[in-house]
């Protein structure tokens, strides 16, 4: 069996700091499943960016390692405006899609247990897929694929709320982002 190591990563002084290889493995790891999920550079940010805009926030970013290769990363983020529902991001390229989702996932709902926050959201991208299996949404509206990412949720307790089109800014090209709850209580 592979052994997967899934720890916390600390945010260095710096992007260009000795100890910082944990966290711009993490940025390359969400921006490459961004892209796949898209089909754009949806959400890419530069590395000084992100960890300007990670300190200013209540987060914990996990990094998971195949044989110390760099396979995964999700994130917990406190709500900024003192709400009760934490986000978590999810993140694993396609080549390492199946298993790690779900361990990815629970350690990440640890994190927000360990805040103390009783129910969390997540969002995951998509590209519109007219063809294939779908989850439909509550509310009635769209429907998000059932890719690996939200296969994963789904089989983790995730309730599909919404899902909108977004447009991606390259020519007529579009994703979906797709709106996940869980309540950790039950």
């Amino acid at each position: 069996m592979i052994a997967v190591e899934i720890a916390p990563v600390t945010l260095p002084d710096a992007v260009d700091a000795r100890d910082a290889q944990d966290f711009l493995d993490y940025l390359e790891i969400a921006a490459t499943v961004m892209r796949e999920q898209s089909g754009a550079g949806v959400g890419a940010q530069k590395p000084a960016d992100a960890l300007e805009r990670l300190r200013g926030a209540t987060c914990v970013p996990l990094l998971a390692r195949i044989a110390g290769r760099a396979a995964g990363a999700a994130q917990f983020m406190a709500p900024t405006d003192g709400g009760a529902l934490a986000s978590i991001s999810v993140f694993v390229p396609r080549r390492d899609a199946g298993i790690l989702e779900a361990m990815l996932i629970k350690a990440v709902e640890e994190q927000a247990r360990a805040h103390w926050f009783g129910a969390v959201r997540a969002v995951s991208l998509h590209r519109p897929d007219t063809e294939g299996d779908v989850i439909p949404a509550a509310d009635g509206g769209e429907t998000a694929p059932r890719d690996p990412q939200a296969r994963a949720l789904a089989e983790s307790g995730y309730a599909l709320e919404t899902v909108t089109r977004h447009p991606t800014g390259w020519g007529d090209l579009e994703y979906l982002a797709a709106e996940w709850r869980k309540d950790l209580a039950g």
